[in-house]
């Protein structure tokens, strides 16, 4: 299984560029940014770097199973229109109701 990484969402929390962040850990924007998405594998080294430049620990950069799927549903809920995001929450809202009866 691939570790689910939070550097993007802790690098945006910072107000930083990914390239001001990679010039900062000393890698290339390319390269970080494929650490990013997942698409390029990161050493423990280059992660004690990005932990120490965002200030937060390196254990806070790895999001656990439970905080990859809400992410991933919170971000496709933010792409969907108000009208829609409306009906996501009845919807919810009545299986909650359903649970309970």
């Amino acid at each position: 299984m691939a570790l689910k990484l939070r550097i993007r969402e802790l690098r945006e929390d910072k107000g930083l560029s990914g390239k001001e962040l990679a010039a900062i850990v000393g890698v290339s924007a390319p390269h970080l940014s494929e650490v990013e998405r997942g698409k390029k594998n990161v050493n423990n080294h280059l992660l004690e770097r990005i932990a120490e430049a965002l200030e937060v620990e390196e254990k806070d950069l790895i999001a656990s199973e439970a905080e990859a799927k809400w992410s991933n549903l919170l971000k496709t809920l933010d792409e969907l229109s108000s009208t829609d995001q409306a009906r996501v929450v009845a919807f919810a809202d009545s299986l909650k109701i359903s649970q309970s009866n």
